[in-house]
């Protein structure tokens, strides 16, 4: 009985631990009948002595308990011994007696021996190019060697880097080797079964070139491509390339060789070839169940497939999607609402789709919980909605759907969805809405949502002043409601439920309440139109903007500051049981980094990032000059209602005008601040909420059926009340999480699979994007993930980071300018820089486009970002 081989025919799922992730799918394709070439792999538990055997486990051991907190020079060193070790190693007898005798049943002939790691070719992480291969190798000694060499590509820095990142370097991974009889190969290729570029589903993509294919995996060559309809193989899109280099076999090994001249631009593929690979990717992909990355070779007059793994790059489809037969289009409603990147907890996905179940129930008692919400779906742990129904005239699209939804909270969002329905406006256009007619049909519900609406809406327009103090009366009656039915619930269920109908009906309180100050949100721009008849030059008025009061937001900066000045006055060092700290954390300690996340631990939980904003500020003495800033702009903007009234007066408008402009200016400053105290509200709601869900997950682990409270944050509703133990559940949703966490999420997605992230449009040295906050500054870029990372700012750096939420508020005083990936005039971080005088720019793309120490000009009136010499 084989210890330390076994034949990849033998292979099968089940074998992962023993064999690793290559040798089980190369063994799940023999099952499925697929040609793949005969041979055998060796085992993890061969690796495992080996290791044990030359004494290196200690050293492993000791590598990943501290790989996480070394540098980059010193973890390339560590690892590098390792691997050095390995390779000089010697392989126990019984290893490589039953290795040779494996080896011998291919009758000692040339083969491929490739590395088969645990973690390796898998739905969450393909590892792909991360360990070593090696083809046309002969001889038992040869062979030997080069297992161990696969062995010690386990520990190569790329390699552990890479494990580091996907959150698996802590882990003692094991390796199998999968020995293949080498095929010599006139052409070989790739086949993606989905288009990895834009991750359509319904695409096929076929690359192909001379001799073997370690020239196109290691970009040595430009390889002949085609695009193939998924449902037919019909060729979509050719392209025959100048293919100048091929891999070929040496005498042990393999090398390069020029093409000769009469094959470089003659087609690899004919139409027949063609269609025989996609028929064979169609049935790996049918026996997977999931689009594949496919290596394949030709040799013969037959094909043969040397690898798959799944194309881990591919954001999740929308499995609504599924009971629709025409193309559907999904808006990250996550990003664009909230600017949220980061995928949300299962339970905070649970809360976030549960916003919109209240509202709908009025239009449709039969509605019982977010699952009947089709129009609305989490994927990939963002939540986003299918806008298609909403866009099938055409005739709505940019004056109506586009512009009035998007442009002034995600004008990026809006500029990808026109593009996209250009692209497609026959498939979107040719149905007629199924929604607006139902819509038409339930006027009485829209009435009793609207009629609210309407009157408050009227009430702010004529009482401004009356309507600010109602709206943060009524905001505060729903908290203190809130907490009196808290208080009153005492079951799991109880708790549950109060959950779920609180947030739906805060919705629609919240919109109401909302729209007693919507009248005053464009007042500036109905005053510069109004003084644009007397004035050339109206520009100043946008002052008025700045350090507008009563906008929560800000306060908070503005009151962090002055506790960073009251602990540098008497040199005391800030933590949470400072007077001055505690009192900060009892107004605003409800916030998180991610504050629609109730999985997200809040301030108060984990002080140390507003201490450590503190510290920051008392090193590097910025609150004087932020506080300066703030009462600065308060007086700049008095300034210039004062200035533009001189003005109107002196160009001849009436009493009668310059009072009218005066009241919106004025009107605009006592109300607009009003717009961040919704969320503030609800931030202070879901705090309520992650209390009693922490309730819930104390008694769930009393009961066994959770391991620790908190993990009731990842599991859903539906998990909590079917009764089952929840450990496997959460462990899924974990794993799940931490793959999501690593794509990026498109804000454009249609059932298709094709995302669309709006790059900018780019010249040779600036990058394009959209001008949110005016001015115009130089400096060097710092790019930041995280507001937790505030303190690797410097004074005056430019801010470059993806969204910014209110948690990053406290670190605006510091930057010169901002540049973010999402958000739009109205979004937080433009209101807020515009507040502190700060350019800012959206910019699609931006942390992958500029690096920290990078000299850039932002221009916060064209929207260009252009890169500096030196």
């Amino acid at each position: 009985m084989s210890c330390f081989t076994r034949r990849l025919s033998s292979i099968r799922e089940r074998h992962l631990a023993l064999a690793g992730g290559k040798a089980v799918n190369l063994g799940e394709m023999m099952k499925a009948g697929l040609p793949v070439p005969e041979g055998f792999a060796i085992l993890t538990s061969a690796y495992e002595i080996f290791i044990e055997e030359n004494g290196l486990q200690e050293a492993i051991e000791r590598l990943l308990a501290d790989a996480s907190l070394m540098d980059a020079q010193k973890l390339r060193l560590e690892a590098e011994i390792i691997r050095r070790s390995i390779i000089e190693g010697v392989t126990p007898e019984p290893i490589r007696r039953e290795i040779d005798a494996a080896y011998a049943k291919l009758g000692e002939d040339f083969v491929a021996v490739r590395s088969s790691a645990t973690a390796e070719d898998l739905p969450g992480t393909s590892f792909a190019g991360q360990y070593s291969s090696y083809l046309n190798i002969s001889g038992r000694t040869k062979l030997q060697a080069h297992i161990r060499r696969c062995w010690a590509s386990l520990w190569n820095y790329r390699a552990l880097s890479y494990r580091l990142r996907q959150k698996a370097g802590e882990e003692d991974p094991a390796h199998g080797v999968v020995v293949q009889r080498m095929i010599n190969a006139e052409k070989s290729g790739i086949l993606f079964t989905a288009n990895p570029v834009n991750g359509r589903r319904d695409r096929m993509l076929l690359n192909a070139s001379w001799g073997l294919g370690e020239a196109i995996v290691g970009g040595e060559v430009t390889p002949d491509e085609w695009l193939l309809a998924h449902d037919s193989g019909g060729i979509l899109r050719e392209n025959i390339a100048d293919k100048k280099l091929m891999t070929v076999r040496r005498e042990n090994g393999v090398g390069e060789r020029s093409v000769p001249e009469g094959k470089r631009g003659t087609p690899t593929l004919n139409e027949e070839e063609i269609r025989r690979l996609y028929e064979l990717g169609t049935n790996v992909q049918r026996h997977f169940g999931s689009p594949q990355d496919i290596e394949w070779a030709h040799s013969d007059c037959k094909f043969y497939l040397v690898q798959t793994r799944p194309i881990t790059s591919l954001y999740p489809l929308p499995q609504g999607a599924k009971q629709w037969d025409d193309l559907r289009v999904y808006v990250n409603f996550s990003l664009v609402s909230q600017g949220i990147h980061e995928p949300l907890t299962p339970m905070g996905q649970s809360i976030f789709l549960k916003t919109f179940v209240a509202p709908a129930r009025l239009f449709d008692r039969r509605i019982a919980d977010e699952r009947d919400l089709w129009w609305q779906e989490s994927v990939g742990g963002r939540v986003f909605i299918d806008m298609t129904e909403l866009l099938r005239d055409e005739r709505r699209w940019e004056d109506v759907i586009v512009n009035d939804v998007f442009s002034d909270q995600e004008p990026v969002t809006a500029e990808a969805l026109l593009g996209f329905l250009a692209r497609n406006r026959e498939e979107i256009t040719s149905r007629k809405s199924r929604m607006i007619p139902w819509i038409l049909r339930k006027i009485i519900p829209l009435l009793r949502i609207a009629l609210p609406m309407g009157i408050n809406w009227l009430y702010g327009k004529m009482f401004p002043l009356r309507a600010r103090a109602k709206a943060m009366t009524e905001w505060e009656q729903v908290l203190g409601q809130l907490r009196k039915k808290r208080d009153a619930a005492d079951t799991i269920e109880d708790k549950l439920q109060l959950i779920e109908r609180h947030v739906g009906e805060y919705t629609l309180s919240g919109f109401a309440t909302l729209s007693l100050i919507a009248p005053c949100v464009n007042n500036v721009e109905r005053a510069q139109e109004i003084a644009g008849r007397y004035l050339e030059d109206t520009s100043r008025l946008q002052r008025v903007k700045k350090s507008v009061p009563h906008n929560i937001t800000t306060e908070m900066g503005v009151e962090l500051m002055e506790t960073a000045k009251k602990l540098d006055e008497r040199d005391a060092e800030p933590h949470p049981d400072q007077k001055e700290v505690a009192e900060f954390l009892g107004k605003y300690g409800h916030k998180s980094n991610q504050d629609m996340d109730v999985g997200v631990p809040r301030w108060q939980e984990e002080p140390e990032y507003v201490c450590g904003l503190i510290r920051s500020h008392i090193k590097n003495q910025t609150y004087e000059k932020g506080l300066r800033s703030f009462y600065r702009g308060a007086e700049e903007a008095e300034a210039a209602i004062e200035r533009t009234g001189e003005e109107l007066r002196r160009a001849g408008a009436s009493p009668r005008v310059v009072s009218k402009i005066r009241r919106l200016l004025r009107t605009y400053r006592e109300t607009f601040g009003l717009r961040e105290h919704s969320k503030f509200i609800l931030t202070q709601a879901y705090q309520i909420y992650r209390e009693m869900l922490q309730e819930v997950g104390e008694e769930l682990a009393g009961q066994g059926r959770l391991d620790r409270p908190e993990d009731v944050f990842f599991v859903r509703f539906s998990d909590i009340r079917s009764g089952e133990p929840l450990q496997d559940t959460v462990q899924m949703n974990l794993r799940r999480h931490e793959r999501y966490a690593a794509l990026s999420a498109p804000r454009i997605m249609a059932s298709t699979g094709e995302c669309i992230y709006a790059a900018a449009q780019e010249s040779d040295d600036a990058l394009t994007g959209v001008a949110v906050s005016p001015g115009v500054y130089e400096g060097a870029a710092r790019v930041l993930d995280s507001p937790e990372q505030g303190t690797k700012l410097r004074e005056g750096e430019i801010l470059i980071t993806r969204a910014t939420n209110p948690a990053w508020t406290p670190l605006f005083v510091s930057v010169g300018a901002i540049v973010m990936e999402t958000g739009g005039p109205i979004s937080h971080g433009s209101v807020v820089a515009r507040e502190y005088g700060i350019p800012a720019v959206i910019v699609p793309q931006a942390t992958d486009k500029i690096q920290t120490g990078d000299r850039i000009r932002v221009d916060g009136e064209s929207g260009a970002v252009r890169r500096l010499g030196g």
